[in-house]
This record gives structure tokens, C-alpha cells and sequence, in this order.
């Protein structure tokens, strides 16, 4: 028979928010000779309880192992749960602990897979040294695997590391993979961390993600970095079997294009938007140039009142193998209604069509993405019960709208939703329920007279999710705290944070948390210091859009590697960047709080095993 191995990709996707490798299926365990499993679980039970004392356990586990297979839970479990584990003898009891805590996992229960995996009680540590290679491998990696999906990453990567010297060529490629898989989706902190403190492979391992994953160094800087720490690391496993995407970096630089076109908005309304684009995508130019790195040429078009196919054209007549912009929504909308653009075109914005052109790609700033970011965190940190409040405006009811559909399409519940405009304390106070609660004590006062009362706030909420600007949140924390809601997380997107420390201004938003782009929260690089030179003045409230203008210019050579590798993705200075259906690039920000009227970067995963939700206990007899 077939014993299969039912790995958790699904559950590591919801967690690492990327794409893992495979398992390589382990061969079949080396127990007794099986009949096919019964259709019917029910004939399987009967058919075990009938069976010789000594292959029933045998039996349990194979068939309990094709169920799993087939994505029977129930039934794999109900099998196992016939056969007490205490009651098999050394390899055959590691493997009911293997498939019980697949199951576990499959059903998200990290907490209980690992209590399995590590149980002292059924002897699972002593065992599995004196296990077969084979067998103690299997354990070992599902058990890293365990702990990455129970978001303790630094654990599962020492670990991991250490462990790949003793599996078999399948099962190196496939933890090699997930090692760079979980390097690429680990907090940067984490990584300066491990770099500081870690030694032999690991180091190796984490000083190659952090070359590639740097948001402000372009790709010729990361090649050359690549290559001295090719020399570095001869012999490392990274060096010997490259990620995938690494190599599709060195493709990515043979094929970049030579002549850019960009159309940008430089005179009317949008000029400022457009300027600053323009400066950031000049500001990465002249990076590379100073560096010696091969650049394009790059002629700007200027779209203001004009039809965008004629600067289009224009640009196309002049050379261009790669079109940049527009950035109106409307004009974009007539280019990805093309069905045969030329060139690679990077449209400055999303547009709300169906289907895009081929070689259209969509990039922009869009809260709606940070709103399903903010829905993805929260629930991987097991909160359930949801508020909203957001400004009275069109923009702050499709925002709130976005985080609403990911948050139930999550399992998540939303309690109480509110919108405010000029009078912030009383859509505050509705939003709690505040008045309810001193409806309540007027309605008892008139029965039992005087009492003592404090008003209360409603408790079903785990966070808040709030749209506001600085100005707004500035006034909205305070209200949430004078409303008994001090303890109450709060979460938002970037447009809380004004872009410039302002410790003064913003002591009041102390406790909040909140996703930016890593060009504003990282602001020690040699690049930062040249912009600082070029604009002392800086750019204001079109600052995100100078680090959209950095990203533009870089993805033009890292297009085709998005495209090439499903689960790769370009570390930028708007967020990590990865290209999506319609060939839409989505932003992963970073995230940070206020402390102390400042924002500080905080490292995100999911809460470790102990603080998940509580799974079943394992029984043993």
C-alpha cells in the first residue's frame, strides 16, 4: 500500500502568506504487509478488531495513513484512537505519533501536534534516537515544520539547520526550500538578530536572505554581493543547491531592458503626485549609476492632458522596450484594455477591470491591501471579534469594506462597525456602547435609587481596526482611552503615520499598531542619506509615492523574476512585493507601534504553541 504523506501546504500558506515546497513522500513505513484500506471506516474498525492481536496496530496506523491521505480526518482519527498508544512497541508507536500529529496539524492544531512530538510520556524523544534514519528524519522534520506553523521561526530554522546534514538527498532539497521559504517570510529583526548570534550554516544561510531581501539595494549590488558570498560560503548548502529565485535574479539581469519610457503627470493638478514619482525613480537611476551598475536609458513623457495612447506611441517610436505609468486610473484603464500592448507596462495605479492585457502589470499604494494585511495578521494571532470605525468618507468606507470581507472570509466576526465625522468622542462612545451602559444604570437608579456606577464599554472585542489620518487619530486614541477602551487594540493602516518622527505631536497614539513601508521605517541607508542631501525639505505627504518612484524604476529588471517564480518576491522600498493575479503586485508591509510618540518596528508572526488556541490533550493509556 501507499502510505502517503498528507503535508500541511495550505496551513503553512495561511501562515507564512507565500508559497512553500512540497514534502518529498516519505517511503512506506516498514510495517507489515497491508490489504487496501475499506471504504467504509466502520469495516476498517471491525476488520482491525478482528484481526491477531499483533497486527492490529499495524493495521491502524497503514490504514489510518491512507485516510489521512485522502483527507479523511475523522476517520484517520477514529482509526488511531482504536489502538491506545503505550500499547505499540518503538518504531510502530512513532508512527501513530506521526500520522496523530499530521492530523493534529491538518486541522491546525500546532499546540497538540507538538505536545505529541515531544511527549515524554510516550517515550517519543528516546525512541526516535534509536529509530531507523528514516524513520527519526520523517519526525524531525515534521516537527521543525510544526514549529514554523505555530510561528516559532527562529526555533524551526536552528533546528532545521542542524538537521540537514542527516536526511537523504529528497528530504535535504525539500527543508532547503522551507529554509529559504521561512528566511524570505521571517521579520527582518529576527534575521539582524540570527546574524549576530548564529554560527556555521545558519549564518550562511541568513546572511544570503539578507542580501537578497535588503529593500533598498538594487539587483546589481545584490549580484555582486551574491558573488562574494558565493566565495565566502563555498561548499553551503545554499551554494551547492541555489533557491530557485536567486538564479532567476541572475536571469532577470541578462534580460533587463535597455531603453525606458515613463509617463508621468509633470503640469497640472497631479504635477505633485508626478514629481515625486519622478524623483524617487531618478533617485534609484543615479544610484546605480554612481555605482557603476548598467542602467537604461530613460526618457520621461509628460501626460497631462493628453490621450495616453499618443505619449504611448511616442514612446514607443522612440525606442522603448518598457513602459512605466501612467499613474491616472483612466488612462491605465485604456491601456490594460489593450489585448496586445508591445512592451512590459508597469500602470502607477489598479484599475477595476476584469481581465488586464498580458503586459500590463498593476502597481500602486492601496490601502485596501493593507486592509487585508491587518485582516491576515490579526487572525493568525487568534483574534476573533472584530470592530471598525472609520472617517464618513467614500475612501474610508471601501477600506473598511476590504477589511470586512477578508476578516470573515477568515472565520473572523465583526461585532460593532461605526464611522465618524466632526464629533469624535460620541462615535467613539456609540461604538463601545457606552450609552447603552448608562441607559442601563438610569433604568436600575429608578428601582433601587442611588447607586455607585462606573460606565463599561463592550466587551466583545479582541481589537479595533480604525481608518484615520494623524490628525484624526490624535484625537480618536485619547477618546478611546477617556472611553474605557485603553486596553483595547488598535490596529490601522499607514496613513496614521505622518511619515517624519514627531514625538510631540504623536504621544497620544502611544499603544498603536500599525503597517508602513520599510522606506519610512528604516531611515539609516546611504540612500536615505543622498535623498536627505538632494531634498532637505523632503517631499511631505507624497514621500510614499517617491519610494513607489524607487520601486518602478527597480522592477523593470525584476518583472520577469516575479513572473518566472510564483512564490518569489521583490524586497522594495514600499513593502515586499509579489505579483498576484492580473498581474497585480500586492505590497506586504512592515509593521510598528507608537511608543513613547514614536514609531518603533515590531517583528509579526503568528503567537508560539502555547499561546494558540488550546487543542485537545493527549491521551495515553
Amino acid at each position: 500500500m501507499s502510505y502517503r504523506l498528507l503535508f500541511l501546504l495550505a496551513a503553512l500558506l495561511v501562515l507564512l502568506g507565500g508559497c512553500a515546497p512540497r514534502a518529498p513522500e516519505p517511503d512506506p513505513p516498514a510495517l507489515v504487509e497491508a490489504p487496501e484500506a475499506p471504504d467504509r471506516v466502520e469495516d476498517a474498525a471491525a476488520r482491525i478488531q478482528a484481526a491477531p492481536e499483533p497486527e492490529q496496530g499495524a493495521l491502524t496506523v497503514n490504514w489510518a495513513g491512507d485516510y489521512l491521505a485522502d483527507g479523511r480526518l475523522a476517520d484517520a482519527q477514529r482509526l488511531l484512537s482504536l489502538i491506545p498508544p503505550r500499547r505499540l512497541e518503538g518504531n510502530l508507536r512513532l508512527e501513530w505519533v506521526l500520522t496523530s500529529a499530521r492530523i493534529r496539524l491538518a486541522e491546525q492544531d500546532t499546540r497538540g501536534a507538538l505536545r505529541l512530538l515531544e511527549s515524554e510520556v510516550l517515550e517519543v524523544p528516546s525512541l526516535t534516537e534509536q529509530a531507523p534514519a528514516e524513520l527519526r528524519n520523517r519526525l524531525r522534520l515534521l516537527q521543525v515544520d510544526a514549529l514554523a506553523l505555530a510561528g516559532e521561526l527562529r526555533q524551526s530554522l536552528i533546528k532545521r539547520v542542524a538537521l540537514n546534514p542527516d536526511l537523504d538527498e529528497a528530504q535535504q532539497r525539500y527543508n532547503e526550500q522551507t529554509t529559504w521559504t521561512l528566511l524570505m517570510r521571517a521579520p527582518r529583526a529576527m534575521l539582524r538578530e540570527l546574524s549576530e548570534t548564529g554560527d556555521g550554516e545558519l549564518l550562511g544561510w541568513v546572511e544570503l536572505a539578507q542580501l537578497y531581501r535588503d529593500p533598498i539595494t538594487d539587483i546589481d549590488s545584490q549580484a555582486a554581493r551574491l558573488e562574494q558570498w558565493q566565495h565566502d560560503w563555498e561548499g553551503h548548502p545554499a551554494e551547492r543547491r541555489q533557491p530557485a529565485m536567486i538564479e532567476a535574479l541572475r536571469e532577470a539581469m541578462r534580460e533587463r531592458p535597455e531603453h525606458v519610457a515613463v509617463l508621468l503627470p509633470l503640469s497640472g493638478p497631479l504635477a505633485p503626485a508626478g514629481e515625486a514619482i519622478r524623483d524617487g525613480l531618478l533617485t534609484a537611476y543615479y544610484s546605480a549609476l554612481e555605482q557603476g551598475h548598467p542602467v537604461p536609458t530613460v526618457t520621461f513623457y509628460n501626460t497631462v492632458n493628453e490621450e495616453i495612447v499618443e505619449p504611448y506611441n511616442e514612446a514607443l517610436g522612440n525606442g522603448a522596450d518598457f513602459i512605466i505609468g501612467p499613474l491616472d486610473r483612466s488612462q491605465g484603464e485604456v491601456l490594460a484594455a489593450i489585448n496586445e500592448l508591445p512592451v512590459p507596462t508597469l500602470g502607477l495605479n489598479y484599475v477595476d477591470r476584469q481581465s488586464v492585457a498580458e503586459r500590463f502589470y498593476q502597481f500602486g499604494l492601496s490601502p485596501e491591501d493593507e486592509a487585508r494585511q491587518i485582516a491576515g495578521q490579526a487572525r493568525a494571532e487568534g483574534a476573533q471579534l472584530a470592530g471598525i470605525l472609520h472617517p464618513r468618507s467614500e475612501w474610508g468606507r471601501r477600506v473598511a469594506q476590504a477589511f470586512e470581507r477578508h476578516w470573515e472570509e477568515q472565520g473572523g466576526i465583526v461585532t460593532t462597525r461605526g464611522s465618524y465625522g466632526e464629533n469624535y468622542g460620541s462615535a467613539v462612545s456609540e461604538l463601545l456602547g457606552i450609552g447603552r451602559s448608562q441607559a442601563r444604570a438610569r433604568a436600575l437608579r429608578r428601582h433601587v435609587g442611588e447607586l455607585e456606577f462606573e460606565p463599561r464599554r463592550r466587551r466583545d472585542l479582541d481589537f479595533l481596526f480604525l481608518l484615520a489620518d494623524p490628525s484624526q487619530a490624535r484625537q480618536l486614541k485619547p477618546a478611546l482611552n477617556f472611553h474605557y477602551a485603553g486596553d483595547l487594540q488598535v490596529f490601522t493602516t499607514s496613513h496614521v503615520y505622518a511619515g517624519r518622527p514627531d514625538s510631540s505631536r504623536d504621544s497620544d497614539l502611544d499603544g498603536i499598531r500599525f503597517v508602513d513601508i520599510p522606506w519610512l521605517l528604516e531611515r539609516d541607508s546611504e540612500l536615505h542619506q543622498a535623498v536627505e542631501h538632494a531634498w532637505p525639505q523632503g517631499h511631505g505627504r507624497f514621500t510614499r509615492l517617491f519610494a513607489l518612484g524607487i520601486d518602478a524604476y527597480r522592477l523593470q529588471t525584476r518583472l520577469s523574476l516575479l513572473h518566472s517564480i510564483p512564490e518569489s518576491a521583490m524586497p522594495g522600498a514600499t513593502g515586499q512585493l509579489r505579483l498576484a493575479e492580473q498581474n497585480r503586485l500586492v505590497r506586504e508591509l512592515d509593521w510598528a507601534w507608537f511608543n513613547r510618540g514614536e514609531p518603533r518596528r515590531m517583528p509579526t508572526v503568528a503567537p508560539p504553541a502555547s499561546e494558540m488556541r488550546p487543542g485537545s490533550d493527549v491521551v495515553v493509556e
